[in-house]
């Protein structure tokens, strides 16, 4: 268990590097109240009481048990795409377990309230970042430091957001999968299916500053694939793009500094962006298909992670 707690510590660390190359925005960021946004406000919620008490405490129970159920509703409300808070889940476990050793006690303390950070509204950024500060330095008095968990201190500053501006219009420029394809048979084969293939050219989406914003669908591509004896894997593609004028209005909150929630207003779906330094990103699942014309040659499903920039 202690070799778990030593990994959860290194992977968070990690992620917290990944998850700082923040730009300043002036501006007044919406976070209507909406079912995801509740769901992490009541796990930040509920760890930071757990953060309170001690192994030997009577209400420890308890309370991981309140922590663990609102990771679980978070989970499910709100997705988990990285797979960070099952992780803590597991490690919580039934809450019956009971860790003698003080390190691993305040690495595991750092680890949920890097997770709380990570995840909290804009709103209560500056509260959780403190927090994540105390759990940090307490991590150092007990467990000592090589340099590393000072200067994420250091990097932290005096906590104040530096939020990311997602109002406006941003445009599709990739559509990245792990699998690379020439899908326009010209013998070049790429992972980015939005080079390969002559359509999605006037996909955009609008995030507007009151909460509100439209998908604009402007085409999609129909996807065959065959057998071929002039290709060097022997399959052929075709493309067909069918235009389209297809407007999708949903709600959006920013949650934490990278993370977007996009709640369809037709139907409630909920999509979840994260954003990487001046791009964002959803993962679909499934989203590419190519059905197979050809006997002996299978059809392709893949997941998609589409990639926009702002204009």
């Amino acid at each position: 268990m202690i070799k778990k707690i030593f990994g959860l510590s290194s992977f968070i660390i990690l992620l917290l590097f990944i998850n700082c190359d923040n730009e300043p925005y002036e501006g007044e960021i919406v976070n209507e109240d909406n079912a995801c946004t509740n769901a992490i406000r009541a796990a930040s919620e509920a760890g930071a009481n757990y953060l309170l008490v001690t192994a030997a405490d009577e209400e420890h129970n308890l309370l991981c048990q309140i922590y663990r159920d609102a990771l679980e509703d978070q989970i499910e409300i709100c997705g988990d795409e990285t797979g960070d808070l099952q992780e803590i889940v597991d490690f919580l476990g039934d809450c019956t377990t009971v860790f003698d050793n003080p390190c691993a006690n305040a690495q595991n303390a750092t680890d949920i309230a890097f997770q709380e950070f990570l995840n909290a509204p804009t709103l209560d950024y500056e509260v959780t970042c403190l927090a994540y500060v105390a759990a940090i330095e307490n991590q150092i008095a007990i467990c000592g430091d090589d340099g590393s968990l000072q200067a994420l201190i250091e990097d932290l500053g005096d906590c104040q957001p530096f939020v990311f501006d997602i109002t406006g219009n941003w445009k599709l420029i990739a559509m990245n999968s792990n699998i690379g394809r020439d899908l326009d048979n010209d013998g070049v084969v790429t992972s980015d299916y939005f080079q390969e293939i002559n359509c999605y050219t006037e996909e955009a989406i609008d995030f507007f500053p009151n909460g509100t914003g439209t998908f604009y669908f402007r085409s999609y591509a129909v996807v065959e694939i065959s057998a071929s004896n002039d290709n060097f894997d022997n399959i052929d593609y075709a493309i067909d793009c069918i235009e389209e004028s297809v407007d999708v209005q949903f709600t959006w909150v920013q949650i934490g500094l990278n993370s977007i929630v996009v709640t369809l207003t037709e139907d409630g779906t909920v999509l979840n962006f994260f954003r990487n330094a001046d791009h964002i990103f959803i993962a679909r699942r499934d989203d590419f298909v190519a059905t197979s014309v050809s006997p002996g040659v299978d059809s392709v499903v893949q997941d998609i992670i589409y990639e926009y920039t702002q204009l």
